[in-house]
């Protein structure tokens, strides 16, 4: 009876409520809706339960900063958030490179992959506004399966799914839910002649405990076993906003944990790439996603 309450009226009510909000922000020009996203996220978050966990991710990975400093980060990263849900009623107008809202470095390393018609194992982390990132590498014509966590409203779930294929340059992209089946998934379309793009910032319960800002935090690195059964390069992905409304996306050099490194065991290589990503929190934390519960 709760089974059929949610799937007939409180998601389908749930759903309306999304519309309304995602063409309030449609209508709008880009750069306004980017703004009031963060505005409305800025005011409204810090009053929410998730911002325990903002301040308890922020107390645990800085004990020394004052409270000034916990608490600007803590509204920025809010902003950051409030503006990277209002920019994907934008999202097509974001990722068409004509329009210049995105800056790339390392683009060469792209033009090669897709050249040689290479695969390769693209990663990257809820930092700045994530939705960007699999469409920008589609857009260089490489086969990707870019894995996502689903929506538990399979309305709005849908919606989103199509929207994200739009966006995508490259009409051989593909989109897998994460969970149980996305290993499986990301298995078939390597062995189908693709590319894989997935966030790997998210605490995963079946995961290994390993170093993350100083601290274990679960980790799943079965996207490190495709690499070496297929020979797949790793390309760390970062994403930073450069002002408001542009972001410069960095294409790495890459990880190859193929075959030079075969005598170094996975967990020292995810602890290279949880360093690495360490880094690019800390330089600029008030783009990361603090409302997660990372390491719990």
């Amino acid at each position: 009876m709760k089974n059929k309450i949610k799937l007939f009226i409180f998601y389908p009510l749930q759903f309306l409520i999304f519309l309304i909000i995602f063409y309030f922000f449609r209508i709008l020009s880009y750069r306004l809706a980017s703004t009031i996203g963060g505005k409305i996220f800025s005011l409204f978050g810090p009053l929410t339960n998730s911002n325990k966990i903002t301040k308890k991710n922020l107390k645990k990975i800085y004990p020394r900063e004052n409270k000034d400093f916990l608490r600007n980060v803590s509204l920025k990263s809010w902003e950051n958030l409030g503006r990277t849900m209002a920019e994907f009623a934008h999202i097509e107008e974001i990722t068409n490179m004509n329009n210049r809202h995105i800056i790339i470095k390392g683009g060469d390393n792209l033009k090669l992959i897709s050249q040689n018609k290479e695969q390769a194992i693209f990663i990257a982390i809820h930092q700045s506004n994530w939705e960007i990132l699999a469409s920008t590498i589609g857009s260089y014509g490489i086969k990707l399966n870019s894995v996502y966590r689903h929506i538990n409203n399979p309305f709005i779930d849908n919606y989103i799914l199509n929207i994200r294929k739009k966006i995508y340059k490259s009409s051989n992209s593909i989109l897998s839910p994460k969970g149980k089946k996305s290993a499986q998934d990301m298995l078939k379309s390597i062995k189908a002649g693709y590319s894989i793009a997935l966030l790997i910032d998210q605490k995963d319960s079946s995961g290994i405990p390993i170093n993350l800002l100083g601290y274990p935090a679960k980790t799943q690195i079965g996207f490190l076993k495709l690499s070496r059964k297929f020979n797949l390069k790793i390309y760390p992905v970062e994403n930073n906003r450069i002002n408001k409304h542009t972001f410069q996306i960095t294409i790495h050099q890459p990880i190859d944990v193929s075959e030079t490194e075969k005598e170094i065991s996975e967990i020292e290589i995810m602890t290279k790439i949880h360093n690495l990503i360490s880094n690019w929190i800390n330089h600029n934390p008030e783009s990361w996603l603090w409302q997660h519960n990372r390491w719990t």
